[in-house]
């Protein structure tokens, strides 16, 4: 029969008891960061079609109706956008015919804002065609609004 010393059998018990018990967790593991919050989500806050743009890039006089020597001004208006973002507009006559299709990136934000302003403009020292005409407005290949406006014969 197998004797087991008493001295043995506390030094047993002891190791059999430690082994069950729970670990308390490493300090490290206290200083993980949370992970950080997603970024807010970009908004486009305005689409501005008009004849002439103010200083700071927008419309000072939105219509949707112009003259055939006017220049076609579109300020859009983002906030949130991250850099590399591309807008493109694409406009287009009555007939569905491409007059002009033009990306670029989106304009840095104003100083301590969110907000950016991007310009786009078409100009035919010619004279454009009377007709119905449209702008459509992607970010990144995204729509995100259209304006529709007319030339007119005066």
């Amino acid at each position: 029969m197998l004797r087991i010393r008493p001295f043995a059998l506390a030094a047993l018990t002891l190791l059999a008891v430690s082994a069950c018990k729970k670990k308390e967790p490493a300090a490290d593991a206290a200083k993980i960061e949370a992970p950080a919050p997603p970024p807010p989500p970009v908004v486009m806050t305005t689409l501005e079609l008009g004849r002439h743009l103010g200083a700071n890039k927008r419309v000072t006089d939105t219509t949707s109706v112009f003259a055939p020597r006017d220049t076609f001004y579109l300020a859009v208006v983002t906030e949130n956008t991250p850099a590399g973002a591309n807008l493109t507009a694409k406009w287009t006559f009555q007939t569905g015919q491409l007059v002009d299709s033009t990306m670029q990136a989106v304009a840095a934000p104003e100083a301590a804002s969110p907000v950016s302003v991007t310009e786009f403009h078409l100009v035919k020292p010619k004279g454009w065609p009377a007709g119905k005409y449209k702008v459509d407005l992607m970010l990144d290949g995204v729509s995100k609004g259209t304006r529709d406006f007319e030339v007119k014969k005066k």
